[in-house]
């Protein structure tokens, strides 16, 4: 039988380590134990992706079960975690953990066996107080591989500190190393290994790597291209949804890489991924543009993902169950009440009026009103109906005086200039944080530096001050990296002077048709134009121009 280790790797389980997860052999190897033999309780993680389809949990359970066993302890509780990572999840957002701190203030348990301890929390700033604090409540806290952990000394205490933290480098190290080596050979050119997009096979072509084995590189699986181009032009075209395309690559008998039927959201992957247009993309790195791996061009990319959004927002709107109707207002799905921000319906109604002669006039008008007020769902002090004809009436306004205002301009090439300027300002904002990096860095690393002679006593810092300054600046570290993070998250400036033409020539094309256009056509481009439109009380609407529309108008 095969399971996977903690790295990934393939390991054969021999018949004799198998009947471990037997439930059945274990109790029965359990009841042979004095019934006064010490409590233990097992914990098992696994927190990478890998590790969860994999799941080593298995190989984690042998080895504890073996190891408690041979101790002479019997078992009481066994906790497993899934997709859990102890690098990003704090220990006390953890259930299991807290689940086994709880188990342990009852005292229904004299040892936690883990099978690393790095399987606890944070290698390096939240393991070490996580053994602390079991050790303190009276648990015997053990790891398969490294034995027991004693905590009895402040010498200790630190010492125990600097294991982790250098196991942890080590890691960080290791990872660096790895980044580095895909972002390299993806710079390259050439496929780095994993997943093969849809589309695409990996074939030997000539190339081995450092050990002189041969790797394989990436090329065009004319078939598999062919389905993908005719979804996207599909998406593109026709706003055919994921779902409705995904039963056409069922239909045809077509399956993903795991041999399954495809969904939804195996389209929503496949149109948001970029590497279609010609590109190699990993998280570390983007290779050059490579025609030979071009299955569509940016446009189609781009309209495909413009429809695919459009899709998300619509159904997003749906369930936040704005009403819709047939009639004939202009800014259904775009008009929000500027009371309490909620989605209005629009609906005819029915006016009835009592004449001077007693009789009855009824006049039928479209109106806007507040879904949320409508139902008594929230609280708004809003208007309870607007006539749409006069909101309506505002918008039109507006809009004619901004495609009056786009024909009268010509491109103003200054637009591109100032996108450059706004990636040279990003570029500025992304030097400025690796510097902070480093210097953050740097600190954390003199301080490091002092360990060794705080424990020879020739350090001016006394080991809870030098714990202290160490966590502080690793938290410097840690914010720094998060700030830089957030900076490649939020470049928004990517926009190339094409794109920026293609808005332009969209928007002028808008102008030309809009006043000989139907109402559907003239409510499909005002939503188009607009984020939203806000009708509050005496009819004071706020209208909102969608970003990338606001540098040609010059409206900020």
């Amino acid at each position: 039988m095969t399971f996977w280790d903690q790295h990934g790797q393939e390991v054969e389980i021999s018949q004799a380590d198998q009947k471990w997860l037997d439930d059945a052999y274990f109790s029965a190897q359990q009841m042979r134990l004095p019934v006064d033999s010490p409590r233990a309780a097992l914990s098992y993680r696994v927190s990478t992706k890998g590790q969860v389809d994999h799941d080593d949990i298995p190989m984690q359970k042998i080895a504890c079960r073996k190891f408690a066993q041979e101790h002479g302890w019997r078992v009481v509780l066994e906790k497993a975690e899934k997709g859990v990572s102890g690098s990003k999840v704090s220990a006390s957002k953890r259930d299991a953990i807290q689940e086994l701190r709880s188990e342990a203030g009852k005292g229904n348990f004299d040892i936690l066996l883990v099978y690393m301890f790095d399987r606890l929390g944070r290698i390096e700033s939240e393991t070490p107080f996580v053994l602390e604090w079991f050790v303190q409540h009276g648990i015997q806290m053990w790891s398969t591989h490294e034995g027991q952990q004693r905590i009895e000394s402040h010498g200790d205490k630190l010492m125990n500190y600097i294991r982790f933290w250098q196991a942890a480098g080590e890691s960080e190290k290791t990872s660096m190393r790895t980044r580095d080596r895909i972002r390299q050979i993806v710079s390259s050119g050439h496929f780095a290994g994993g997943f093969v997009p849809y589309g695409y096979r990996a074939v030997n072509k000539g190339r081995v790597n450092k050990r002189d084995q041969p790797v394989k590189d990436l090329e065009i699986n004319p078939a598999e291209a062919a389905w993908v181009r005719e979804v996207f032009m599909k998406v593109a075209e026709e706003g055919a949804s994921g779902y409705a395309m995904a039963q056409m690559l069922n239909q045809r008998g077509l399956r993903t890489r795991q041999g399954a039927e495809f969904q939804s959201s195996n389209i929503k992957r496949m149109i948001q991924h970029e590497g279609y247009t010609g590109y190699i993309i990993t998280k570390a790195a983007r290779s050059e543009f490579m025609p030979q791996l071009q299955i569509i061009d940016e446009a189609l990319f781009a309209k495909a993902n413009e429809m695919i959004s459009k899709r998300s927002k619509k159904v997003l709107q749906n369930k936040n169950a704005a009403q819709k109707s047939s009639n004939p207002t202009l800014l259904a799905g775009i008009v929000v009440c500027a009371h309490c921000g909620a989605k209005m319906s629009a609906f005819l109604h029915t006016d009835r009026y009592k004449l001077a002669d007693g009789s009855i006039r009824e006049k039928v008008q479209a109106k806007y009103n507040c879904y949320q007020r409508g139902q008594h769902l929230r609280e708004c002090d809003g208007q309870a109906l607007y006539l749409a004809e006069r909101v309506d009436r505002i918008v039109l306004a507006y809009a004619d005086e901004l495609f009056r205002k786009i024909k009268s301009e010509p491109y103003d090439k200054s637009i591109e200039q100032r996108i450059r300027q706004q990636d040279a300002e990003h570029n500025r904002q992304k030097q400025a944080a690796e510097k902070k990096i480093k210097a953050a860095q740097y600190k954390q690393q003199r301080y490091e530096d002092e360990v060794l002679k705080c424990l020879e006593g020739k350090s001016a810092f006394s080991q809870e001050m030098l714990a202290r300054l160490i966590a502080q600046a690793e938290a410097e570290v840690n914010q720094a990296k998060d700030e830089y993070a957030t900076l490649l998250q939020n470049n928004n400036h990517r926009a190339t002077v094409q794109h920026i033409r293609n808005y332009y020539d969209e928007f002028l094309g808008w102008a030309n048709e809009f006043d000989l256009a139907s109402v559907p056509r003239k409510r499909a481009i005002l939503a188009e134009l607009f984020e939203k439109v806000e009708v509050g009380r005496r009819y004071k609407v706020t209208i909102h121009v969608k970003g990338s529309y606001k540098q040609f108008l010059k409206i900020e």
